[in-house]
């Protein structure tokens, strides 16, 4: 129901108007066209409470009409839950979070010989306080890994402080860690034998490419295999066509191509990071055994709360040679390459381009967009330096850390897929260039100085900061003067160096300071001066 308006003797409906004072005054006006007995306007009247009641109701209904035209269009949904189906008719899933990594060197006594075997699944974290919560990282490689003590030199060790530690030797950054939890074999369900069944795992947050899916059988069978998404529909070619194109066990992408004998199942990840686990119909994939239990074993974490700084990593969860030795561990860098999941606003934006792309890297440009993709990547810069070679610089999410081994073999896997099949991939390193600025400003006498320097120095810090600036960036004088000059109660400002760190010369010419293909500005809180004149 809407108000109804009189123009030119003729009824007219105003749809827009659908609130609860627009829904009362309707059904009011209704009144002594339909009731003319009825002159009992008061709030006490009980035919006026029913009429309230259904305004209310009204109110209600058009709410939900109008989210529910909202979100059925991409570019208007606001929930994350509609973005993801509207996602997935195009065949992408939003990124979930990424984990942190960081190398752990190990600390002994002199004495300490032999052989140390480090297990996937050995676990060690940071201690817990009141302002941050204990984070757990584990050593995930496939292989054990094993260190030889006796070939440490002995006194090797050193604090913080860059001391010799007397008495002690260290393996330095000898253990890759990756920030979560392993969950072993948690029973995910019991089969029923029907088609596509689906089942949660218990845990949120899950990193969707540590599952592992078993069914409980005599004899075990091999683990199933995961596919991106399963397609429901009939078959999109005969057997004859399938082995003409040579298909079958190639293509990762789609259930459409499994057959019954295949062990292959897909995963759903909802709003809220809880992942489900699909299988197949017996036609696309094969159905789990009859009463065979469903076994799962993966990780959960990922989250920028893994970029834990230096030396946080200390605590030898469960490692059992280690904490047999005694030994102490630590990170001597930054973790980095934790990443929050991909937001709703990201995969709007980012999702119908890598449609449009069909997730394929050519050129120097579509490897700095995919790669910008990788949950971890916070900035990736392509260089082609020569006609099949690919060097892909990137920086990991966090504040200015150099990226990961084990974040540079996962970015390597994810583009296998990607590139061509001449081309070769590097992953470089990026080079942070320390700029220093010195200026002096002078404050307005109504403005207390120190208010105006710290606002000052907040201005530079941003426009350097690191979430703003890029690989290949150049550099304006032009800008130091436009951000301090924008701070409430600048009088005037005079910049006397803006250069890179150890030139000798204060000035560039043209007042550019040009990034090199793998260089990133960083403006250290030290090399910030600023001299305040005049005000309070």
């Amino acid at each position: 129901m809407a108000t109804i308006n009189l123009r030119d003797n003729q009824q007219v409906i105003d749809y827009l108007a659908r609130d609860f004072s627009s829904f009362r005054k309707a059904l009011v006006d209704l009144i002594p066209a339909k009731i003319p007995e009825w002159t009992d306007r008061s709030e006490a009247d009980l035919g006026v409470v029913l009429i309230e009641l259904f305004a209310y109701m009204g109110d209600i209904l058009s709410y939900y009409q109008d989210r529910l035209a909202n979100e059925s269009f991409l570019n208007t949904a606001q929930e994350r839950r509609s973005v993801i189906d509207h996602l997935r008719l195009i065949g992408y899933e939003p990124a979930g979070a990424a984990p942190a990594s960081a190398a752990l060197s190990v600390v002994v006594g002199n004495d300490r010989n032999g052989v140390v075997e480090i297990r996937p699944g050995d676990q060690f974290a940071t201690a817990t306080s009141r302002e941050r919560r204990s984070v757990t990282f584990e050593y995930v490689q496939d292989k054990p890994l094993l260190i030889d003590l006796s070939q440490l030199t002995a006194n090797s060790a050193h604090k913080a402080d860059g001391s010799v530690r007397t008495g002690f030797k260290e393996a330095t950054a000898a253990i890759p860690v990756v920030e979560g939890k392993t969950i072993v074999n948690e029973v995910i369900g019991v089969s029923d034998g029907t088609a596509n069944q689906r089942y949660r795992l218990a845990q949120p947050n899950v990193l969707r490419d540590s599952i592992q899916i078993v069914t409980d059988t005599t004899p075990p069978g091999p683990p199933w295999r995961l596919r991106k998404n399963l397609a429901f529909s009939e078959p999109a070619f005969t057997e004859e066509q399938l082995l003409a194109l040579q298909t079958q066990g190639h293509i990762a992408s789609t259930l459409a191509f499994s057959r019954n004998p295949d062990r292959d199942y897909a995963i759903e990840t909802d709003e809220n990071e809880v992942t489900t686990v699909i299988f197949g119909d017996g036609q696309y994939g094969e159905i789990p055994p009859v009463a065979a239990r469903i076994l799962a074993t993966y990780r959960t974490g990922g989250g920028s709360v893994g970029n834990v700084g230096a030396r946080q990593i200390t605590i030898v969860g469960r490692s059992p040679q280690l904490q047999l030795l005694a030994a102490e561990v630590f990170n001597p860098d930054p973790a980095s390459g934790g990443a929050e999941r991909e937001t709703v606003e990201q995969a709007v934006k980012y999702a119908p381009t890598v449609f449009s792309s069909m997730q394929r890297a050519v050129t120097a440009d579509d490897y700095t967009a995919q790669a910008r993709l990788f949950p971890g990547v916070s900035k990736a810069r392509a260089e082609a330096t020569n006609w099949n070679f690919i060097t892909l610089y990137i920086a990991p999410t966090g504040d200015g850390e150099l990226p990961t081994d084990i974040l540079k073999r996962d970015l390597l896997a994810y583009f296998e897929d990607k590139r061509m099949m001449t081309t070769f991939l590097q992953i470089g390193n990026p080079d942070y260039v320390k700029i220093e600025i010195q200026a002096s400003v002078t404050a307005q006498s109504f403005f207390k100085a120190s208010d105006v320097q710290a606002n000052a120095e907040a201005a530079i810090q941003n426009l350097l900061d690191f979430s703003n600036v890029d690989f290949k960036q150049i550099l304006y004088l032009s800008e130091i003067y436009r951000v301090i000059e924008a701070v409430p109660g600048v009088h005037d400002v005079f910049v006397s160096r803006f250069q890179r760190a150890g030139v000798a010369e204060d000035l560039t010419s043209d007042g550019r300071i040009l990034m090199g293909q793998n260089e990133i500005p960083v403006l250290r809180a030290d090399d910030l001066q600023l001299t305040m004149k005049g005000g309070v």
